[in-house]
């Protein structure tokens, strides 16, 4: 069976993201994420047989062998693609280099399994608005430059189904990877 699946950092505690939630909620033309789905998108994969869930589990495993829980900070905020015509609002997660790196991992891991996925180059964020039509993004990003909203212990990495729906999509843990068990 075909699932839609995605690798993922969860956001450990959602109400640090409330205030930007609720600031989208009052923007014109943005639709807020859902709380319950503030994560940091490791790697998306898309549509995929659900029995290489296991195949994706030991390539995120394996890019992360060896590392330490680390500290993840969130703040700042952007958008993409460019402010003259935003599609995603979004508040910045660091170190940024680190998480990079694990993607980039996750990424080799996953074409060395001959498993599919985009290869957009990998930007630490969190995804809070999607834009429904034309807005300014300049006052969400002034008030939240150099805001540190939260920081917390990244001690695993989810492997996500997720499945789309008019109501907007639900979000499942199919497999868990832990940072800092040795192999």
């Amino acid at each position: 069976m075909k699932i839609r699946m995605f690798i993922s950092i969860p956001v450990k505690d959602k109400q640090a993201l409330a205030p930007v939630l609720a600031d989208m909620k009052l923007t014109n033309n943005v639709r807020p994420s859902p709380a319950s789905q503030m994560h940091i998108t490791m790697r998306f994969i898309g549509d995929i047989d659900d029995g290489k869930t296991k195949k994706v589990a030991k390539a995120v495993f394996d890019a992360v062998a060896g590392m330490e829980p680390f500290t993840i900070t969130i703040g700042n905020a952007g958008c993409f693609p460019k402010p003259e015509r935003p599609s995603v609002l979004w508040i910045g997660a660091e170190p940024s280099d680190i998480l990079k790196t694990i993607s980039d991992g996750i990424a080799r891991n996953l074409k060395a399994a001959n498993i599919q996925f985009d290869e957009k180059p990998f930007k630490s964020h969190i995804t809070v608005g999607r834009c429904t039509g034309p807005m300014d993004p300049r006052p969400f990003i002034q008030k939240y430059s150099g805001k540190e909203l939260e920081s917390f212990l990244c001690d695993e990495i989810l492997i996500m189904r997720s499945e789309l729906s008019p109501q907007g999509a639900k979000h499942t843990v199919l497999e868990r990877v832990p940072i800092g068990l040795s192999n």
